[in-house]
């Protein structure tokens, strides 16, 4: 959510760029500076201020009924640096949508932290809690550490929206994990042993059906410029995968119940995310000077002593567009199969993200979509890379 909030964007798509603009930075650096209240009153207005159009509770343009804080409560948190107006306001590249916050995917949020970016930033934190710093703390990088130690490793204030520490969940680590398990039916990369409760209502057939859907699409992109000879396009089967996952997903989220999980933890990643994204006060604070998210994690990875994923570059790439695409099926733009060509006729927006995610995919899945064979479609998780440090030399995990 915060990468939304800084993007101050319309559309899914205006964060996607490599080079963030110079005002895309500044209002990132403003972000890392506000208090930690202020920052939870981010999160409170945005869950309050969310897109609630007439769709049954789960949709994407409808998410949840749960309330938010009450609007006396709301009103006493001081709005100059975002208001209910200015979140993003697309849900789809054709339609618009009520001018309120409508947030990533969970698929985001367990992209990008297969990256392992939680467990590097956690040991971070660790050791700048026990004093163990060996950098001049300048006070953008002390105000960082405290919102970062604050926001994402202390329990959150007992009536936040978003407390989820309970006798019923003591880990928050471990619910994170069930909701990744419950959503897509695996574990994160390197996670496959922690004691999480492994839903018996999960979608199992997620991985199926997503690999289905995309091979179909690949296919699509291969061939639809032929005007003559075999044109073997199936858009029935697309829609037909883009249906069942879409039904699968509305399935899981109950009307919402998981909505505020999702929120939360996108959010949270969507930090960690920025704080990689350029040259941000934790970046240079160590005297890192690299040009991606990717080589940034690899670099903190080596100076807190804790192995990145190998294929980081690959899930950083991919997290945004998963989002978009699994947000746009669960609208359930693509069950109609006018709307299938799309995702594959050449030029088109949805066919260039499509090229990137089967790419990126392939890659970190190890099952290249592209190579259309008899496959045996086991629920399993993304691949868990070598670790690299900072001078690209692979750690065996």
């Amino acid at each position: 959510m915060f990468r939304r909030i800084v993007s101050n964007g319309n559309s899914f798509q205006d964060t996607l760029s490599n080079d963030p603009s110079p005002e895309y930075i500044n209002t990132a650096n403003q972000l890392f500076q506000l208090h930690p209240t202020e920052l939870h009153a981010l999160l409170e207005s945005a869950w309050s201020f969310r897109v609630r159009e007439e769709k049954n509770p789960g949709h994407p343009a409808n998410k949840t009924s749960l309330r938010g804080l009450p609007d006396s409560v709301l009103g006493l948190f001081d709005s100059s640096w975002q208001n209910g107006n200015t979140f993003v306001t697309q849900v789809a590249p054709f339609t618009q949508c009520t001018g309120h916050s409508l947030w990533d995917h969970l698929i985001y949020a367990y992209v990008i932290e297969s990256t392992q970016v939680y467990k590097v930033f956690q040991k971070l934190i660790e050791n700048y809690a026990k004093g163990d710093f060996e950098i001049n703390l300048q006070p953008a990088v002390l105000q960082w550490l405290h919102n970062t130690e604050t926001l994402w490793f202390a329990d959150p204030p007992v009536l936040s929206s978003f407390n989820f520490v309970s006798k019923a969940r003591p880990d928050m680590m471990l619910t994170r994990l069930g909701s990744y398990y419950r959503f897509f039916g695996f574990a994160l990369p390197g996670e496959e042993q922690l004691p999480y409760y492994k839903a018996k209502s999960a979608h199992l057939n997620y991985r199926r059906s997503f690999e289905r859907f995309a091979e179909e699409i690949w296919i699509g992109i291969e061939n639809e410029a032929n005007v003559t000879g075999r044109r073997p396009i199936d858009d029935a089967a697309i829609a037909f995968s883009a249906y069942e996952m879409q039904k699968n997903f509305l399935s899981q989220r109950n009307n919402g119940d998981i909505t505020k999980q999702e929120f939360f933890f996108v959010s949270m990643m969507a930090w960690f995310h920025l704080s990689l994204e350029y040259n941000s006060p934790i970046v240079q604070a160590f005297g890192i000077n690299e040009q991606s998210p990717a080589q940034r994690l690899f670099a903190l990875a080596n100076i807190v002593g804790v192995p990145a994923n190998g294929l980081s570059e690959n899930l950083f790439r991919l997290g945004d567009n998963m989002s978009l695409l699994l947000t746009l099926i669960e609208t359930g733009l693509f069950n109609d199969e006018l709307n299938v060509p799309s995702l594959y006729e050449d030029n088109s927006a949805l066919a260039n993200m499509m090229k990137q995610i089967i790419f990126n995919y392939s890659h970190v899945s190890g099952n290249n979509l592209k190579a259309r064979a008899v496959k045996t479609y086991d629920s399993m998780p993304l691949q868990k890379g070598n670790g690299i440090l900072t001078n690209g030399q692979a750690v065996q995990s």
